[in-house]
């Protein structure tokens, strides 16, 4: 419900602005920068509550792999009210946990946790001149979901491999504003804050018998969640106009 809420408004603007009167532009744009999400999945969740919760020991009990950061990097362009945009985004997150187990050593567990994808957007430019736009839009991203864990001394964890535990492609959706501010020289920046949702579950319950083995089989079957929240990219752009 509280995704409905947020894409019909953008719809309808949608609507309005691609049948009003628009101005004929062309522009092109390329940019390259940093992405950050606060991504929540009820399933991923709960696999780090059993964790804490069946180990007694732990001095720093495992965190929720909530915030997510990465490289992004897009193209895209306009004419007239018609606006697309092509690119890949890479996110990822990783949490430990630390704490002296029953060999008396200090041990150290640490969960990744990747959300990548490959974005075909389309939308439409709300408004553009020689050093701005603005672009409302919605992207149709395949996306990649992968969780890998190592476990070692904390001393030599960062020299231990990750282990890939499983992994999942699915469609996403992302509707996004898109505001480009640049100089004379079309360098500048590109600020693009986005919901970022897929209608297809994930399952954590291959990752829940790896990290939790002796606890898993009472655990409920199967684990799935969807990971879904805000995000916002911050970009250096190449932008071209023309009129």
């Amino acid at each position: 419900m509280t995704t409905l809420k947020f894409i019909k408004p953008l719809l309808f603007s949608i609507c309005i602005v691609t049948f009003g009167k628009v101005q004929a532009q062309d522009i092109f744009y390329a940019h390259i920068g940093y992405n950050a999400a606060v991504l929540k999945s009820e399933g991923l969740d709960f696999v780090v509550d059993r964790y804490n919760e069946t180990r007694a020991y732990l001095t720093e009990p495992m965190p929720y792999p909530h915030y997510y950061d990465g490289l992004t990097l897009h193209v895209g362009g306009a004419s007239s009210a018609f606006m697309y945009d092509f690119g890949l985004t890479y996110r990822s997150n990783v949490v430990s946990a630390t704490g002296i187990d029953a060999t008396g050593f200090e041990v150290q567990r640490d969960l990744k946790n990747k959300w990548n994808t490959f974005d075909v957007g389309l939308g439409v430019c709300v408004g553009g001149n020689e050093q701005f736009a603005l672009m409302i839009g919605v992207n149709s991203a395949i996306n990649s979901e992968k969780a890998l864990t190592r476990a070692d001394y904390p001393e030599d964890i960062g020299k231990a491999n990750f282990e890939k535990v499983n992994s999942q492609f699915k469609i996403g959706f992302e509707p996004f504003v898109q505001m480009i501010v640049t100089n004379e020289n079309g360098v500048g920046l590109l600020f693009k804050p986005y919901y970022s949702w897929s209608p297809i579950l994930t399952e954590y319950t291959e990752l829940n018998s790896y990290i939790n083995p002796y606890t898993y089989v009472g655990d409920p079957y199967p684990i799935e969640g969807r990971l879904t929240g805000f995000g916002l990219s911050v970009s250096l752009v190449r932008y071209d106009y023309s009129n």
